[in-house]
């Protein structure tokens, strides 16, 4: 499980920030963390779109099966609360003409198709865990966007930063109700 999750980590991580991808260690330890850098705009649209749609797809994954009921109730809300953020990320976008992924980073997709065949607690488990680590991963996304030159990309992450910071105690919680 251990393993599992450092590549889970270690694969957010390198969508998250190329180039500042710490060497995991084994049974879940890495190197000294990452540190934030610049993001550019272009990046960081590609960036948040991807997670949001991994966090989405992933949350209407959890919430359609049978898991324990901490983490069905935070996937139905992490649900919506995605699929208003991929609109608003999509918006953005639209009204400054910058391109959005029309796929997912390729790590993303391998997290989804590895949690798909899961089930009941082994599912509920795996999802919470990769909450955790994505939300982390996504807040210093946000985090390098909030210090951007450019004041549209600053506003719209330091806007959607509190947001962030809740569904991380969201996830926090579940995580804890259901862990080994």
């Amino acid at each position: 499980m251990k393993a599992f999750t450092s590549l889970i980590a270690a694969s957010i991580l390198a969508v998250a920030l190329p180039g500042k991808i710490p060497a995991v260690l084994g049974q879940g330890t890495t190197s000294a963390p990452v540190q934030s850098r610049p993001i550019e705009p272009e990046e960081f649209l590609r960036l948040a779109y991807s997670s949001a749609s991994l966090q989405g797809q992933a949350a209407k994954l959890a919430a359609s099966r049978e898991t324990r009921p901490e983490v069905k109730a935070y996937a139905t809300a992490a649900s919506d609360f995605r699929a208003g953020l991929l609109q608003r990320i999509e918006a953005f976008a639209k009204d400054r003409s910058m391109p959005l992924p029309s796929v997912k980073e390729f790590e993303h997709q391998v997290i989804i198709e590895n949690l798909e065949p899961l089930d009941y607690l082994a599912l509920s488990r795996r999802y919470a865990e990769i909450q955790v680590q994505a939300i982390e991963q996504e807040l210093k996304i946000y985090q390098a966007a909030s210090q951007s030159p450019r004041q549209e990309i600053k506003s719209f992450a330091e806007q959607i930063l509190p947001e962030l910071q809740r569904q991380q105690e969201g996830a926090q919680k579940m995580y804890e109700a259901v862990r080994p």
